[in-house]
C-alpha cells in the first residue's frame, strides 16, 4: 500500500494494513432532508456497491467503518461534509472518487479524497449562508429587522441542555462574525457559529429566536453549511 512520504498515522488491526483517508463531499438537493442515520445508512450500501476497498468492523455484524465529523442538521445543505474511512488495498483517489459517485443518490456528490488531515476535534466553528422569506414582509424590512436583532447586547434563545430540558441562553457572545444582505424579497444571513465538541449553536435556534421575537413565519429558510474551521480560522482538512 502506497502511503505519502513521511505518513505516520496507519494503522494495524488484526493483521489488516488500513490508510486513514478522508471523503469530502456535498450534502443538498432532496438528500438535505435525509437524517444523519440514513445518510450512514446511504453511505453504507454506496462504498458496498462502488466496490472501495474499505475496512469493515469485526463480529457478528461487520459493517464499514466509518465516522463524520460534523453531522449536519435534517434540511440544511452542506458543501464541506466529510467521512473518515480506512482502505485495505491500493486504489488511486480519483478512482474513489469516480466509483463513489457513480453509485450515490441524488443530491450527494463526492468532491475531494484525502489522506486525513486534522482530527474532528480540531473544529471550532462553522459558516452558514441562510436565505429568509416572509410572507407579507420585503426583503428589505426583513434585512433590517435581522440586522437590529442581531445588533442587540443580548440574544436570549432557548436551546435544550444535556437533561433534554430547554434553557434560556445568551448566544450573542458565540455569534463570530455575521453580514445581513438585502436579495430582492430575501434577506441573506451569512453567519459564523460555534460548532464541535465544547459549544455547538445550531442556526435554526437562532432563526427561532429571531422569528418569534418579531412575529414573522418564514417561508423560505434555506440553510446552507458552506465552511467548517478550526481554532486558526483554517478550513478543516
Amino acid at each position: 500500500m502506497s502511503l505519502r512520504p513521511g505518513m505516520k498515522n496507519v494503522v494495524d488491526i488484526q493483521g489488516t494494513l488500513c490508510l486513514p483517508i478522508r471523503i469530502f463531499f456535498v450534502k443538498e438537493g432532496p438528500s438535505k432532508y435525509m437524517s444523519h442515520l440514513d445518510l450512514m445508512r446511504c453511505m453504507t450500501r454506496t462504498v458496498r456497491r462502488a466496490g472501495v476497498p474499505i475496512w469493515y468492523t469485526e463480529g457478528f455484524n461487520p459493517h464499514p467503518f466509518m465516522t463524520f465529523a460534523l453531522p449536519l442538521s435534517l434540511g440544511a445543505s452542506g458543501l464541506c461534509e466529510t467521512m473518515d474511512v480506512r482502505l485495505t488495498a491500493d486504489m488511486p483517489f480519483d478512482e474513489v472518487k469516480k466509483r463513489l459517485n457513480s453509485a450515490l443518490c441524488e443530491g450527494i456528490r463526492v468532491t475531494c479524497v484525502e489522506y486525513q488531515g486534522e482530527k474532528a476535534t480540531a473544529i471550532q466553528s462553522a459558516v452558514y449562508r441562510i436565505t429568509l422569506a416572509a410572507d407579507g414582509v420585503s426583503g428589505e424590512e426583513l434585512s433590517g429587522a435581522l440586522e437590529k436583532y442581531l445588533s442587540q447586547d443580548k440574544i436570549l434563545v432557548q436551546k435544550k441542555n444535556k437533561k433534554k430540558q430547554f434553557v434560556d441562553i445568551d448566544v450573542k457572545p458565540h455569534i463570530f462574525s455575521y453580514e445581513v444582505v438585502c436579495d430582492g424579497e430575501c434577506a441573506v444571513l451569512s453567519i459564523q457559529l460555534p460548532a464541535g465538541n465544547d459549544v455547538n449553536i445550531n442556526p435554526s435556534v437562532l432563526l427561532k429566536g429571531f422569528a418569534n421575537a418579531n412575529g414573522v413565519e418564514f417561508e423560505k429558510c434555506d440553510i446552507v453549511r458552506e465552511k467548517i474551521l478550526t481554532a486558526d480560522g483554517e478550513e478543516f482538512k
